[in-house]
């Protein structure tokens, strides 16, 4: 298992991008690469756009990778001070 802690950015639909702070975790199972985490921002600078947000793009550097958000009602539990989503990825992982 690998992680990443440290600035991201979100591609959305529209083509905005967002940034964001991470913290990302990858593992192998049978072959098959498994990431996801979660990604926040301070409650007082949350982009309207990340609080229903299904699905996007993570760019960590120069690498890409798509991810969904199964439960978009997860940024009620955000600790205090942060809006914080959890995502899952969806193909190769961006770190």
């Amino acid at each position: 298992m690998s992680s990443y802690e440290g600035r991201a950015t979100i591609r959305l639909d529209s083509g905005r991008e967002l940034a964001v702070a991470a913290r990302l975790h990858k593992t192998i199972i049978s072959g098959r690469t498994i990431w996801g985490g979660t990604l926040s921002v301070p409650a007082n600078s949350q982009p309207i756009e990340l609080t229903n947000l299904p699905q996007g793009i993570l760019i960590i550097g120069d690498c890409e990778g798509a991810f969904i958000r199964p439960d978009v009602s997860d940024w009620l539990s955000s600790p205090a001070g942060r809006f914080e989503i959890t995502i899952e990825g969806n193909g190769d992982a961006p770190f």
